[in-house]
């Protein structure tokens, strides 16, 4: 096990490419998108509204659309279907089979997640080791995506405990850095082995 995990007793993980395999090819093959529906739902930049929570899966796909150049029905449901059912195509990662280990550690754990709210409830049927968390933040919940500084300190504030108390691990830059500069120590998770 990384010897960072060991350092601090305050742990928080991202889920996607941390915790779960959040992968467009996976998703594109699954739900079998041609180039332009692929195109419109990870090329566009629009996939992040999703995580907002303030705006609705339909109106995405509206927009999607648009972006497409279509106006099938056809092209409007299925990606639809994509924003309502891409965890169906998750997997878990090494990094959450660790997850027991560091729980009988005496380790306390946490996610934030940048994710859509209703998509993220059947994620955490689907993985158990969701269980073993003592808390955490999904952004659609919160209407605040990282890397804004107010959803870290919302983490901490919801869970009483200081930035510089817990270890952060993220796959992004851009949210590690933001939370580095909030004094937590920071991870940017690669897919080492844990």
């Amino acid at each position: 096990m990384d010897s960072r995990l060991l350092e601090k007793d305050i742990l928080v993980f991202d889920v996607g490419n941390v915790l779960i395999r959040f992968d467009r090819r996976l998703i594109s093959d699954g739900f079998h998108l041609s180039p332009a529906l692929e195109d419109a739902v990870f090329g566009s930049g629009l996939w992040s509204w999703i995580d907002t929570g303030l705006i609705s899966n339909g109106d995405l796909a509206k927009l999607m659309c648009r972006y497409a150049h279509t106006d099938k029905p056809e092209d409007f449901l299925t990606i639809a279907r994509v924003l309502d059912d891409f965890y169906l195509h998750e997997i878990p990662l090494k990094a959450s089979l660790w997850l027991p280990e560091l729980k009988a550690a005496g380790k306390k754990l946490y996610y934030l997640s940048n994710y859509s709210s209703p998509a993220f409830e059947r994620t955490m049927t689907r993985f158990p080791f969701f269980s073993l968390f003592d808390g955490g933040i999904v952004s659609a919940r919160e209407h605040m995506v990282k890397p804004m500084p107010a959803i870290y300190l919302l983490l901490c504030e919801r869970y009483g405990f200081s930035p510089e108390d817990a270890l952060f691990v993220d796959d992004s830059g851009a949210n590690t850095e933001a939370a580095r500069r909030l004094g937590f120590s920071v991870w940017q998770y690669q897919g080492e082995d844990l």
